[in-house]
């Protein structure tokens, strides 16, 4: 009987595993730049509170999640994680709960906009917006 318990966690641990990895959507905008930590991505929840130059790397939708507290607190701090790899300063967070369409089991999708601050940056971030620029010249002339 213990087995059969153990068998079943490891399942759910499983089935939440495969839903965390199949509810992200990354779309970029801008360059890769190399990673920050994860802690010093700032969190923000308005645009009027950006108060230095920035340009917007992508944006990530977390979908799917249940509308409470412990869930969304998760969801945010996976997506810090996912938009300090991508070399992000600052995140701008909104959210789209199902609810307000009148969903009856309601589900959030958190929407993450990856900021990097443009005032200081460093020669590794120049040559990642360089490589991006040369990159979109280089595509756009194959498509010609």
């Amino acid at each position: 009987m213990k087995k059969l318990g153990l068998l079943v966690a490891g399942l759910l641990l499983a089935g939440c595993a495969t839903l965390e990895m199949n509810n992200l959507d990354w779309i970029p905008i801008g360059p890769d730049f190399p990673p920050t930590k994860a802690k010093n991505v700032e969190i923000i929840g308005s645009k009027s509170e950006i108060t230095r130059p920035y340009g917007n790397l992508g944006l990530l939708r977390i979908k799917n999640l249940q509308p409470t507290r412990d869930n969304l607190k998760m969801g945010v701090e996976k997506g810090r994680k996912f938009v300090a790899s991508k070399g992000a300063d600052a995140m701008l967070i909104g959210q789209y709960n199902s609810a307000e369409d009148g969903a009856s089991n309601p589900r959030v999708t958190l929407i993450i906009y990856a900021i990097k601050y443009v005032d200081n940056l460093s020669e590794e971030d120049e040559k990642a917006i360089e490589d991006f620029k040369v990159l979109g010249i280089l595509n756009e002339r194959s498509d010609s």
